[in-house]
């Protein structure tokens, strides 16, 4: 039985949770690493090293009465290490898309994280569209208004948010959960539902015992 590491205790994980897998892409130096930090640990790092390869962070949370664990992948930004990135899509179930306020390129650049996606990832997969370093305002390259017309664009969800003054890193990861949470209810009850098939009523007058009704 696997383990999960929460508030720097470990705790076994018990088969009435569930698992989720949520992995957070984009360019290098965007503050991927950071979110997940925050989020998972309560903490900011002002000067951190780029990640390298592919990092994993484990959160346990309470939602809807539901016990469940978060596997949070954190992904290397650059190209040396995308095809790593590409084998770890599948059988994902959120998506976040980060890229840096003050760097025009990591927006123009997620086109190609989008096609990633599209190519590798399940296609009920849920994505939101992450506007890091917010904080940053005096070297702010990147509107709110240009986030908000790319993610109209993609049909997902935005956030603008700031790992190191922890503003809405929570609401962010609430929103994937909210929305997984619902994929999987929507699921469940397809999965559940039994079809019945559509005949038509005959009934014999002149022979009730044959009658279908």
């Amino acid at each position: 039985m696997s383990d999960t590491v929460v508030a720097g205790v470990t705790r076994p994980v018990s088969e009435l949770q569930m698992v989720w897998k949520i992995i957070v892409v984009g360019d290098m130096n965007t503050g991927k690493t950071s979110i997940i930090e925050r989020y998972c640990d309560r903490h900011f790092i002002e000067d951190r090293r780029p990640t390298i390869g592919i990092d994993l962070k484990k959160k346990n949370i309470n939602f809807e009465n539901k016990s469940i664990v978060l596997n949070i992948w954190d992904t290397a930004g650059t190209e040396k290490y995308q095809y790593l990135s590409q084998l770890f899509y599948r059988e994902a179930m959120g998506l976040f898309i980060v890229y840096d306020v003050t760097n025009l390129n990591s927006l123009q650049d997620l086109h190609k994280w989008m096609k990633n996606i599209d190519d590798f990832a399940p296609s009920n997969v849920v994505r939101i569209l992450i506007g890091a370093k917010c904080d940053m305002e005096s070297n702010r390259m990147v509107s709110t208004e240009e986030g908000k017309l790319v993610a109209k664009h993609f049909g997902i969800p935005f956030f603008e948010l700031s790992s190191k003054n922890n503003i809405n890193v929570d609401d962010a990861f609430l929103k994937m959960v909210s929305m997984i949470n619902e994929m999987e209810s929507v699921y469940t009850i397809k999965k559940n539902f039994v079809i019945l098939e559509d005949k038509p009523i005959v009934c014999d007058i002149d022979n009730p015992s044959k009658c279908n009704c």
